[in-house]
């Protein structure tokens, strides 16, 4: 019976694996993404968008997750490696309510500074971290300041992860007013579905973001779209490609 019972464990561990593997994964329709673009927004059939936080883990990370478990809904966590070390409990957790992380760099540098030996330290090494961190092997990255290049786009994709911009940003991270915040994600002409939204959720206090995220679940509700994770919504449907030309460099480039 205690051989029986240890195997039936082993079998459901790893079908939770399993599981949580195939949640991570980006699907067909991105596979077929150009190696030197990115994506900005899934498929505009259904009723799905996706939240996403930049910047984390921080303090503020845990009220976000408390709101999303509240409304039932996931997001993509794009995190900093440098943040990780000390706050690997907060990525667990994130794991263990359905949402998934993503690779932001190590220290927010503007890729297409870098050279080759540069995008390893800013990339593979917070992906190493993020993997300590949750058990998973991240599938995507987000390029700080949404600096890229077809360069660095391939780089990403040499590393297994798909570089993911945005359909929405919410300027939360020069904002203190919560409905400010907000309604530039419900007021938007963009918020429909397959958009992406662009949040924050480290380096700085985000307790305006965090005010206004109330604001915009209750707003997603209402609109009958509820947020789902990256890679479910590139899942769902061909994505709309984000190529370099369509893109200034910031300055920090």
């Amino acid at each position: 019976a205690a051989q029986k019972a240890a195997k039936n464990a082993q079998e459901g561990a790893k079908a939770a694996a399993e599981v949580e593997t195939r949640a991570w994964s980006i699907g067909q329709f991105a596979s077929q993404v150009p190696a030197t673009d990115g994506v900005n927004a899934g498929p505009s059939s259904g009723n799905a968008v996706a939240l996403t936080f930049d910047d984390g883990p921080g303090t503020d990370t845990w009220d976000v997750l408390a709101l999303l478990r509240r409304y039932r809904m996931h997001a993509t966590f794009f995190v900093i490696g440098q943040n990780i070390p000390g706050k690997e409990d907060v990525i667990a957790a994130a794991v263990r309510d359905g949402n998934v992380v993503g690779d932001h760099s190590m220290t927010h540098a503007s890729l297409p500074s870098l050279d080759k030996a540069g995008l390893a330290r800013e990339i593979d090494e917070t992906k190493a971290l993020i993997q300590q961190a949750s058990g998973r092997v991240p599938t995507l990255m987000r390029p700080p300041f949404g600096d890229f290049t077809g360069r660095t786009n391939e780089y990403a994709r040499t590393r297994g992860m798909l570089p993911v911009l945005w359909t929405i940003d919410t300027n939360d991270w020069d904002l203190t007013d919560p409905r400010t915040i907000a309604a530039n994600v419900l007021a938007s002409p963009a918020l429909k579905p397959g958009a992406i939204i662009l949040l924050h959720d480290g380096t700085a206090d985000r307790q305006a973001t965090v005010n206004a995220l109330p604001l915009i679940l209750d707003g997603l509700v209402k609109r009958g779209l509820r947020s789902v994770t990256v890679p479910d919504l590139l899942r769902q449907g061909p994505p709309s490609i984000a190529r370099p030309g369509d893109y200034t460099l910031s300055d920090y480039a």
